[in-house]
């Protein structure tokens, strides 16, 4: 009796496809991880390009006013002033002026008089862990002293 183990091909079928599985799988996991990034940079990005637009636009003002926060305010009607150097908008979701309740970001300006020269200081954040997107300091030569 003279009997030989034979493997059955059905058998080694079924490794192969365990394995070309496994591969499919792998390679699947590292394409979502690859576009679940994407997707992130992509949000990330966005929220940047908004917030230089925004920073760079509160200096613009700041230079082609006279530079105090009552003239800046003219153009921002939707601005809350805290004092005579602080005022804020808040922004919704597409980075459009909003009320508290809306809100997702906030565009944070101080301003501080140095003698002739006039500090803007902005900061635009999220509301959501206060993390901070963008900063921008700003100045503008006044001709007459202030503080």
């Amino acid at each position: 009796m003279n009997k030989s183990f034979k493997p059955s091909k059905s058998s080694l079928f079924l490794i192969e496809i365990l394995i070309s599985t496994l591969v499919l799988s792998w390679g699947t996991a590292a394409c979502v991880s690859c576009f679940t990034n994407a997707h992130t940079i992509g949000i990330k990005t966005k929220e940047l390009n908004h917030a230089v637009a925004i920073a760079t636009g509160y200096a613009e003002v700041m230079r082609g006013t006279n530079g105090d926060i009552d003239s800046i305010i003219n153009i921002y009607p939707e601005a809350i002033k805290g004092d005579e150097t602080y005022f804020s908008v808040f922004y919704n979701e597409d980075f459009e002026p909003c009320d508290i309740t809306d809100a997702k970001y906030i565009g944070d300006v101080t301003l501080t008089p140095n003698g002739a020269i006039q500090n803007m200081h902005i900061k635009i954040a999220k509301l959501e862990d206060n993390s901070v997107i963008y900063e921008l300091n700003a100045t503008k030569y006044m001709n007459t002293p202030k503080g």
